[in-house]
């Protein structure tokens, strides 16, 4: 394969985890001059991997070049080609590796209140039954975890570490080449977002025009009975789940209140307070960084006021 035959992405949306990536990737997806492949996270630039489960394999993690240029071949001629991994904004050598094959890709980070966050990353793992543990012990046995990385542990904590993440970025890329945003302006002011993420990345905002963009996606869902979710993720990869179920059926068993719990339990005072601890001089190195103040990232620090 010739150097010049190769079709790099010229936009990556780099996280973080829970913070709006999925939806961000399927609004973008609906645009008539982004590509964007339907292996939402290749995670092709992600340098600390675990073993990957071969459930998630066949939706993750091409691994090899000749893989992830097959993904990308049929967007060779679109103005925006994507590739949306939120591991890249955790994982220190991403923006060295993305910045080799393309310094002049545009990158698009997504930043969350840190606590919301977390919590929103532990109740899907609770979703996917891969969590069992209460919220605050979940922390802390992540926390202590010896191995950190993809598919490794769930990096709970340093996930929402943001300062060193986005520095990593800057440096490699620069300012003018890296966009921040929130996932507070994604839910609250869609269109708007859209709007300067589709200026960053080169393409015309007014694409979208009317169409519907509130749709949630990764609605949180309990399972009520987790072991056999686990026994039937582990014994079925999604292909073969989409191969043998329809998705209709999928659907209606995704939204099932005798399959799933749908009411999503408050984030108890001392996990916030626990985390608060953590994220406050984290959130104000940030904001030096960057040069302004993040009301956005302590929205829930004191919910009493």
């Amino acid at each position: 394969m010739s150097r010049e035959s190769l079709v790099w992405p010229t936009f990556y949306i780099a996280g973080g985890v829970k913070c709006g990536t999925t939806s961000l990737y399927a609004y973008l997806k609906r645009h008539p001059q982004v590509f964007l492949p339907e292996m939402k996270e290749p995670h092709y630039f992600a340098t600390i991997f675990g073993a990957v489960p071969t459930a998630r394999a066949s939706m993750h993690c091409p691994g090899d070049l000749d893989t992830y240029q097959r993904i990308y071949r049929p967007g060779r001629d679109f103005p925006a080609i994507g590739d949306a991994s939120p591991s890249y904004l955790w994982d220190e050598g991403s923006p060295r590796a993305i910045h080799k094959v393309c310094p002049q890709a545009r990158i698009v980070i997504l930043l969350r209140d840190p606590i919301e966050r977390a919590y929103s990353h532990f109740l899907m793992q609770v979703t996917q039954a891969e969590e069992l543990l209460p919220f605050l012990e979940a922390l802390q046995r992540d926390q202590s975890a010896e191995k950190k990385g993809l598919w490794i542990s769930n990096l709970y904590v340093e996930s929402g570490l943001y300062y060193s993440q986005v520095r990593r970025f800057l440096e490699t890329f620069g300012r003018e080449q890296v966009a921040i945003c929130f996932f507070e302006d994604l839910r609250k002011a869609p269109f708007a977002l859209l709007a300067q993420v589709t200026a960053h990345i080169g393409v015309a905002p007014a694409a979208f025009g009317g169409k519907e963009i509130s749709e949630a996606h990764n609605r949180y869902r309990q399972p009520r009975f987790p072991g056999a979710i686990r026994l039937a993720n582990t014994m079925l990869s999604p292909e073969v789940r989409r191969r043998l179920i329809p998705e209709p059926v999928r659907r209606r068993l995704r939204n099932s209140s005798l399959l799933y719990d749908m009411k999503k339990p408050p984030l108890d005072d001392k996990s916030r307070r626990y985390l608060k601890e953590i994220f406050e001089p984290d959130v104000s190195l940030l904001e030096e960084l960057l040069g302004q103040e993040l009301p956005q990232l302590r929205r829930s620090w004191n919910p009493l006021g």
